[in-house]
């Protein structure tokens, strides 16, 4: 079963845990596991996701009737919001009280209370131990998510529980119409917006915006782009199927907090819209998220960045200025991943006078330099 979502190296100099599995031995573990249970379908009796949390050193506190607590290493399967699965090398039993340690993506352990309500044998001397927490937990506090990650911690959700106010901007009328479908058993406040200038108009207002994707145009990005630059730092859903995995890339550069493909099932839209209406987020947990890039996807953003820049050269000498245009949009886009700031400034002044002038005569000369800035580029932030 693939996951994208990372976690973040060990915290414990223990050995080895009580199955004294690691490394590839450990992965090969997983996945024997996901693959005998099944792991990672729904669940009608489940309400929480379980998402791969692999950690092959966990700390766990058992306590005891004399108040004492004893400690045991153990390797971890999955997690979701409401508790743990972790693995033991013997049975624990039902009704157990325990704490156990978990690792989150910045700052210290956090000591997380629960009880055992259930201990699987899979086999040998492994043990599948399930923990359900006394609090739940955010996720993101724990995975290493980016846009396209499509996080959810909840497997199903109560449709008239969702109350807030969602823009939905779409230009097309068949997604429009699912979507109406789709909202029709929630409690959501929901507007539609068919243009870009009326979906900027309404953002102020609104709690959450979900844009449409039409691959034929590719504007949506920029229209997210320009409502995060009116000071919306609210969630943004992007609904769509990119057709390549640049332009999936630039996409996730554009601002957006989730990417959810399309064509999807009810639930899985009512889902993504909840996993903002029930979890807490903040401003700078969002904006974490929107600029988590991988080293393999740096590179592929660099390696794109660099042909840009040749075929703008390109454009340039033919005076193409649509096309011109277009290039200085998508460079637009990439540069805030790939941390060149000074080219960001740069770009974004040059990409609106691109569109207003009649000529490309007199922005030749910086529009040359950004050029070379891209084809020279090697990976290495400005």
């Amino acid at each position: 079963m693939a996951y994208d979502f990372l976690t973040k190296p060990e915290m414990t100099s223990a050995a080895h845990n009580t199955l004294s599995v690691d490394g590839a031995i450990y992965q090969r573990l997983l996945a024997k596991l996901d693959e005998s249970t099944g792991d990672g379908k729904t669940s009608a009796k489940r309400i929480f996701r379980r998402l791969q949390y692999a950690h092959s050193k966990l700390c766990i506190h058992i306590e005891s009737e004399g108040h004492n607590s004893r400690e045991l290493i153990v390797a971890s399967r999955n997690i979701s919001q409401g508790g743990i699965s972790v693995l033991h090398s013997s049975f624990m039993y039902p009704g157990t009280k325990l704490a156990i340690d978990l690792i989150p993506i910045k700052g210290n352990i956090v000591r997380q209370r629960g009880t055992v309500t259930q201990c699987e044998h899979r086999g040998g001397r492994v043990h599948e131990v399930g923990i359900k927490f006394d609090q739940e937990i955010s996720l993101r506090d724990f995975l290493i998510t980016n846009p396209k990650s499509l996080l959810h911690s909840r497997e199903k959700v109560d449709p008239e529980a969702m109350d807030i106010k969602l823009l939905v901007y779409s230009s097309s009328t068949d997604f429009s119409s699912q979507l109406r479908e789709y909202l029709q058993p929630t409690s959501l406040r929901y507007t539609f917006a068919k243009t870009e200038e009326d979906a900027l108009a309404k953002i102020s207002e609104q709690d959450m915006v979900m844009c449409f994707l039409d691959n034929s145009k590719m504007q949506v990005p920029e229209t997210i782009r320009k409502m995060r630059e009116q000071g919306f730092n609210n969630p943004i859903i992007l609904v769509g199927h990119p057709k390549s995995s640049v332009d999936m890339l630039l996409i996730s550069a554009c601002g957006a907090d989730m990417i959810l493909p399309w064509p999807c099932d009810e639930t899985t839209l009512q889902c993504s819209i909840a996993e903002y209406v029930f979890n807490p987020w903040t401003t700078e947990s969002l904006e974490n998220i929107r600029m988590c890039i991988s080293p393999e996807a740096r590179q592929a953003l660099g390696s794109e960045l660099s042909k840009i820049g040749i075929v703008l050269d390109q454009q340039l000498r033919t005076s193409d200025q649509k096309a011109v245009h277009a290039s200085c949009l998508r460079i637009r886009m990439m540069a805030p991943l790939l941390g060149l700031t000074a080219m960001k400034s740069a770009i974004e002044s040059l990409t609106d006078r691109v569109a207003a002038d009649g000529s490309l005569e007199e922005l030749t000369p910086e529009l040359t330099e950004i050029s070379e800035i891209c084809k020279a580029f090697n990976g290495v932030a400005a």
